[in-house]
């Protein structure tokens, strides 16, 4: 029970937070920000009160660790390349309180729900954590590699008005967002629970009903033909299936 009531004091106070700076800078990226870091505190407090090793313990904070360290370069260094830069034309201002609220919840119970079983597991490594390890590594490649490709190509002033299609573009439209999958799918592997699944299922299914509509009909608006026909070449998500 107390870990029920801390994690709903730690999410209630970050959403009070989030939802004043949404309020008070009207910038698109203060939503995420807050939505994306709401992982650490949260991961912390399962931490607290897990039964399990330090070495389970270690695997989380560090899975979460380094993947915030890269989301915070994206989101701020990097932020003019990214999809979310884009939403300002989508989502009125006036609906960031709302959206900040939003992503802080959805972060702090449904995202990092895996880590409550994880926090209590001991002994060795099992088969399992060992190809969460090696899933989370090439979520990671993919994941921070395609967004640097992309700020790569974005800042070549010679692709001005082109559609990016080198590296990791070549093989799906959203190599980011399928590699930000596969990091979820290795936070619910490493629960050692069927019900860790909650975490990518959540992921994915906000992917395909939300991030991934409006991407894709930002750059249907922009590069018109140009995009039917990288369409048409070009999986949509996972590389060179789907």
């Amino acid at each position: 029970m107390e870990l029920w009531i801390t994690l709903g004091v730690v999410i209630a106070v970050l959403s009070f937070f989030a939802a004043g700076s949404a309020k008070k800078y009207r910038d698109m990226r203060m939503p995420f920000i807050w939505g994306f870091n709401t992982l650490l505190p949260v991961a912390l407090v399962y931490c607290f009160y897990g039964k399990g090793d330090w070495q389970h313990k270690l695997l989380i904070i560090s899975f979460v660790g380094i993947y915030l360290l890269r989301m915070n370069v994206v989101l701020t260094i990097w932020y003019e390349n990214t999809a979310a830069a884009k939403l300002k034309d989508v989502i009125p201002s006036s609906q960031l309180t709302g959206l900040s609220l939003l992503l802080v919840n959805i972060f702090g119970w449904i995202y990092c729900l895996p880590f409550y079983w994880a926090a209590d597991l001991q002994g060795s490594f099992s088969y399992l954590e060992y190809s969460a390890i090696g899933v989370y590594i090439v979520g990671t490649i993919w994941h921070f590699g395609s967004d640097y490709q992309k700020r790569k190509f974005k800042l070549n002033p010679a692709n001005k008005g082109k559609i990016i299609n080198v590296g990791f573009w070549r093989y799906s439209r959203h190599p980011n967002y399928f590699g930000d999958f596969l990091i979820f799918v290795s936070f619910g592997m490493i629960s050692g629970s069927i019900w860790g699944i909650v975490a990518p299922l959540a992921n994915i299914a906000q992917y395909f009903s939300d991030a991934i509509p409006k991407s894709e009909k930002m750059a249907e608006d922009r590069y018109g033909h140009d995009w039917m026909e990288y369409k048409k070449s070009v999986k949509c998500f996972i590389p060179w299936v789907y």
